[in-house]
């Protein structure tokens, strides 16, 4: 197998880069200044210069704030430069996995959602990757569609970085109790990556889209707590204070209520279990401080 990584500066795409090698497959990642999803001509290089056996979309424009200052911007990433990479894909032959994301839903029901459920995203940002998950189904037929929900990881921006940067700098962190999501490794969503590109390898023809998500939605606020509590077991830690709010009083794109996914498909197609977030929180708090003393 030859594996094309889109993003692999990312935390997704690093993860998964760094699991192929473990794995000794061979990959090429590429990040932004290597392969622009803007650039077409760019991204079809790389491909006929690589040949690649499957690949992997982990990029995207993923700032709901910013986005909605620079809605082209986004969208040429997002929606475009995926509309192009599925067209290349698609001629060639080579099956496509799009990464995406829990965002496309509106989080206004109270179950997890699974892919029958119908997208309804809201933001300059979702809507763009609701809409790349559109392009990729029109025109390439072997695709696979993940959503995936929280990320965590010891590196670049995300729920876990935020809440230790914004506490050591003895700063008050407003988490709320209404907001529910899944916090799911990089390496874990890696792991499920993995575990479907082998499939795919063996000929299965199980195209469409997937969820996953580890084990045990929480709340925000819930997660905070844990984190700073695994954290002070392993560091002597001077950090500020949690304010409780609500979703209603954040200012900006406020992301869905309810990010759980249900992950009943991607289990019974790939037999993929879900793995537990907190068995996994330790690891990644104490890289984070090891990187960040």
């Amino acid at each position: 197998m030859k594996i094309l990584v889109l993003g692999s500066s990312g935390k997704v795409g690093h993860a998964l880069c760094s699991l192929l090698g473990q794995q000794q497959i061979t990959c090429l990642g590429t990040e932004r200044s290597e392969l622009n999803l803007t650039e077409p001509e760019q991204m079809k290089a790389v491909i006929n210069d690589f040949q690649p056996t499957i690949v992997v979309n982990a990029a995207s424009y993923n700032n709901p704030t910013e986005a909605e200052n620079v809605p082209s911007l986004c969208y040429a990433i997002n929606r475009d430069g995926v509309a192009k990479l599925a067209d290349y894909c698609h001629e060639q032959g080579i099956p496509l996995i799009q990464v995406s994301t829990y965002r496309v839903f509106d989080g206004k029901s109270a179950d997890a959602y699974n892919e029958q459920d119908s997208p309804n995203p809201s933001g300059v940002q979702a809507i763009s990757r609701w809409q790349a998950e559109e392009q990729v189904r029109e025109r390439c037929q072997q695709h696979i569609i993940l959503r995936l929900s929280w990320i965590i990881s010891a590196r670049r921006n995300n729920l876990l970085v935020r809440l230790f940067k914004q506490l050591s700098a003895h700063k008050e962190v407003t988490v709320t109790a209404d907001q529910l999501g899944c916090p799911t490794p990089a390496d874990d969503a890696a792991r499920v990556i993995l575990a479907i590109i082998k499939q795919l390898d063996c000929g299965a023809n199980v195209w469409g889209t997937y969820h996953y998500a580890a084990a045990e939605a929480v709340s925000e606020n819930s997660f905070a707590e844990s984190a700073i509590s695994e954290a002070a077991q392993h560091h002597h830690l001077e950090l500020g204070d949690l304010k409780m709010d609500k979703m209603i009083n954040r200012e900006g794109v406020r992301p869905p209520a309810n990010a759980s996914l249900d992950c009943s498909k991607i289990r019974n197609t790939f037999g993929i279990h879900r793995r537990p977030w907190r068995t996994a929180l330790s690891g990644i708090i104490k890289t984070y401080f090891d990187n960040n003393p």
